[in-house]
């Protein structure tokens, strides 16, 4: 990703820009994602969240080193998980509470991805109706218009990111609150090796003819089934917006 920038062919205050508007979008991203998960774990009845200060959209209180890394160099990446006592969540029972925890953040990244796509729509059609006439007001439109596709298109990135069923991601935490108890350790014992798999799927189908990672592609078809109604509404309103 931050490759495909740089050797995008754009200028220096070009690259510049887009690099700044990526790294607000990512903060502002991941701090959302997990703020979700800390709030909701509060909400469900256990305070460490609270304690540890996760209940915040500071990035500083997510951001992990390596996964911030990921995400600028690979295109996907990873926060500090947030921590709670699952014998403290009382609000329903335990796994209904664990399950509402799990599906917090990508819930927040989906509306946010909603909410970026409409905002993409108005601002568009607005351009189109009132053109730049200079190019102060042209590096403006290109602003706004930046934002908000990165808005969106790591809205749904996140969320499809993390419902997959590897840990620590999300649709594992989901999945694992359906497996007995008595398998539970067993099942456990596949998070020692989540990394490893996370290499693999990154490097797999970097090499050769490759262009597209077996990791983007599974990306891709978690993320269709709820990204194809948010396009197929946001066509038709811009459609009906600029003719």
């Amino acid at each position: 990703m931050l490759f495909d920038i740089i050797q995008s062919g754009a200028s220096v205050p070009e690259i510049v820009m887009l690099l700044t508007l990526l790294i607000i979008v990512l903060s502002f991203t991941f701090s959302v994602h997990e703020f979700m998960h800390a709030w909701v774990a509060v909400k469900m009845g256990d305070d460490t969240p609270r304690h540890q200060g996760r209940v915040t959209l500071n990035p500083m209180a997510h951001i992990d080193p390596l996964g911030a890394i990921m995400l600028l160099i690979a295109g996907f990446g990873w926060a500090k998980p947030v921590q709670y006592n699952p014998n403290n969540l009382k609000k329903f029972k335990r796994p209904t509470c664990e399950r509402l925890i799990s599906l917090a953040g990508v819930t927040a990244n989906y509306i946010t991805a909603i909410v970026a796509s409409f905002l993409f729509v108005f601002a568009t059609a607005y351009f189109v109706k009132h053109p730049a006439d200079s190019e102060k007001s042209a590096l403006f439109q290109n602003l706004i218009m930046n934002f908000l596709y990165y808005l969106r298109e790591y809205g749904f990135l996140f969320m499809a990111f993390n419902l997959i069923p590897i840990p620590p991601l999300d649709g594992y935490r989901f999945i694992s609150t359906f497996v007995p108890y008595k398998w539970r350790q067993q099942f456990e014992t596949i998070s020692q090796y989540s990394y490893y798999i996370f290499f693999a799927l990154v490097i797999a189908g970097r090499f050769g003819n490759g262009r597209i990672s077996i990791l983007s592609k599974i990306v891709q078809w978690i993320e269709y089934p709820f990204r194809w109604p948010v396009n197929r509404i946001c066509a038709d309103l811009l459609w009906k917006m600029i003719t």
